[in-house]
């Protein structure tokens, strides 16, 4: 296990040391919960923060994955959640020293603040789509999340949202 985990970690730093890419962001998110005949208040939470890896595959597609805290959830529900996600980049418009694209992958979401509510999934998958525009350092995405899992055991309750992500590449 320790021979896996090392191996892992130099794996890693060998990607971060040759990586042009990176992008630091904050963002907001847009919750609202489906569940069969309850719909509770959506509301915006600001404490959203993470970091992005993107590298190019070809001159229109990239790929991205990415670690983050999220907050999520409606009025009076708070949770808290790391997220990993991993996104396919179509980049339709280029110029120069900017550019425009769509973007879609899966969403991995391990709930670390319940907010002492009861009968919770702790894990949450998902499938974000959206876009993404870049200007020399500085990005914004704005995309969808739709929820694949019930956050609520036994009751029918996918965590959907739109998110807003300002992010500084280095």
């Amino acid at each position: 296990m320790k021979k896996l985990f090392l191996t892992l970690c130099l794996c890693v730093m060998a990607v971060c040391a040759s990586a042009q890419n990176f992008t630091v962001w904050y963002g907001m998110n847009y919750a609202n919960i489906n569940t069969s005949g309850v719909n509770p208040d959506s509301e915006m939470k600001f404490l959203n923060f993470g970091m992005d890896y993107t590298a190019p595959m070809t001159d229109m597609f990239d790929w991205s994955a990415g670690v983050a805290f999220t907050t999520k959830g409606y009025d009076g529900w708070d949770p808290g959640f790391i997220e990993v996600n991993a996104d396919a980049i179509w980049n339709f418009a280029d110029y120069g020293e900017g550019k425009v694209g769509l973007l879609a992958g899966p969403t991995l979401a391990l709930m670390v603040l319940d907010d002492d509510a009861k009968s919770t999934n702790t894990v949450n998958l998902g499938i974000d789509v959206g876009a993404k525009a870049n200007y020399r350092e500085f990005s914004l995405k704005l995309g969808y999340e739709f929820g694949l899992t019930n956050c609520i055991k036994n009751v029918d309750s996918k965590l959907n949202g739109f998110f807003i992500r300002l992010g500084y590449s280095f």
